[in-house]
């Protein structure tokens, strides 16, 4: 009888981690699950805007949205891969005057890059303080009108708590018509 030996190698397993976001100009760490039974090497691509594209955990700032691919290989030289998104969340560009005459310009307080930030949220108060208009999410930029009625002219404060680690940011904003 003849006996032979069979060595099956453990293939590794690849799970690149939860997307992220990370804020424009800034840095976020890619979290895979880590693999300790069987030795094996972490080699990330496109290696461009990564800390070291051959580390498990490396730092991504991309200057947009961008899709990596986690190649985890055994010594034994079997691989798999997984992929993530890093979305990158640019500054909110606010303008402090707006002119909601109908007119089809400016006609909307327009708050660029805002919309990307998931639970954002937009508070609008007269100079009495009292607040006059709300937004959850940015679905829509302000058109100038409280409870259905034009806004009187003259200048409003605003709160905006873009979340998703980025400080509240305070200002004015005047509507003219």
């Amino acid at each position: 009888s003849l006996d032979k030996t069979i060595v099956i190698n453990p293939a590794p397993k690849a799970d690149a981690g939860p997307d992220k976001v990370v804020l424009e100009g800034g840095t976020v760490t890619l979290t895979p699950t880590i693999i300790t039974n069987i030795p094996v090497t972490y080699t990330w691509s496109p290696a461009t805007w990564l800390s070291n594209p051959n580390i498990a955990k490396p730092e991504a700032s991309p200057p947009a949205d961008a899709r990596y691919t986690l190649t985890v290989r055994s010594d034994m030289n079997c691989q798999a891969s997984d992929d993530l998104v890093v979305k990158l969340l640019k500054n909110p560009v606010i303008p402090n005057i707006f002119s909601p005459n109908g007119d089809g310009i400016h006609d909307k307080w327009e708050i660029d890059h805002l919309e990307s930030y998931p639970g954002c949220i937009v508070q609008i108060f007269n100079r009495y303080g009292q607040m006059v208009h709300r937004i959850v999410n940015y679905s829509a930029p302000w058109d100038g009108r409280i409870n259905g009625k034009d806004a009187p002219v003259g200048t409003y404060y605003y709160i905006i708590d873009p979340k998703n680690g980025r400080k509240p940011i305070t200002g004015y904003v005047d509507i003219i018509r």
